[in-house]
């Protein structure tokens, strides 16, 4: 990168806030000093870590200004824009910032031996433990996004069941049915299926579960299937009454007995109020 590029946003460039951020990273990608660096929108949003539509206006004003210059004719590996910085050309640091980065007249730049330091909230492999600290502000913007998933996918995770276990059998037997369950149960409902389980047992819940599940059948959540095992304890048929005639499977025969009997009951009310 040219350092003199950036020493001359920082010491002599007009521009401010995001204007200004923008032609930092675009000088902080000039290789050499002509000041010239290609740089797409998406670059320029993820190392400013402003939203795009500032990024777009920010460089507008900077072309408009002078500060900035698009070279025509210039693209970058992906088509990206090629500026120039044309105010930088030829500006050169001053003595002490030679000095503290290093130079001709400051030979090589000496890096202090940190292997007996241990900076609070770090380790030695860095200065105030960077290595370890866990980005925030800019840090954590889309720039970083592929450092943190990388770190995270390296974290081992959780097996628990969600599943209290009591429950555990009637889950495994289910599964083994074919019968996919979406256990999103709280721990109160959860303990109203043990409560059927204990009533019931779990091959009539897994039985009853296997006969209304279809091959290929997408998960469903397990309130549904604690409704439906609600109805286990429930009879097919309310007891029929004094004034209600059971009703026999529907056909011809079963429609005039049907009639008969409701004539019947009829008969023999009219015999009892006498």
């Amino acid at each position: 990168m040219s350092l003199d590029a950036m020493d001359w946003v920082w010491t002599k460039s007009a521009a401010k806030g995001t204007a200004r951020m923008v032609l930092l990273a675009i000088a902080d990608k000039c290789p050499d000093d002509q000041c010239t660096a290609y740089a797409g929108t998406t670059m320029l949003v993820q190392r400013t870590n402003a939203a795009r539509s500032s990024v777009v206006t920010a460089v507008d004003k900077l072309l408009k200004g002078g500060e900035l210059r698009v070279v025509d004719g210039s693209k970058g590996p992906r088509g990206e824009t090629v500026y120039r910085l044309p105010q930088a050309v030829g500006h050169v640091r001053g003595a002490a910032e030679v000095s503290r980065f290093g130079g001709p007249k400051s030979g090589p730049v000496q890096i202090p031996d940190r292997s007996g330091i241990r900076t609070p909230g770090g380790t030695a492999s860095g200065p105030q433990g960077y290595g370890n600290r866990t980005p925030t502000g800019p840090e954590s913007g889309p720039q970083n996004a592929y450092e943190r998933n990388h770190q995270a996918e390296q974290q081992p995770r959780a097996t628990r069941s969600p599943l209290i276990p009591e429950l555990h059998p009637l889950g495994d037997a289910l599964a083994a049915a074919g019968v996919a369950v979406r256990w999103t149960l709280g721990l109160g409902e959860q303990r109203d299926v043990f409560q059927l389980v204990k009533a019931h047992g779990v091959e009539a819940l897994v039985d009853l579960a296997a006969r209304r599940t279809a091959p290929g059948t997408e998960a469903k959540p397990a309130r549904y299937w604690l409704k439906v095992w609600g109805d286990l304890g429930r009879p097919a048929s309310a007891h029929p009454g004094p004034n209600v005639v059971p009703l026999r499977v529907p056909g011809p025969a079963a429609y005039a007995d049907n009639l008969a009997a409701g004539l019947a009951l009829l008969q023999a009310q009219k015999e009892g109020t006498r």
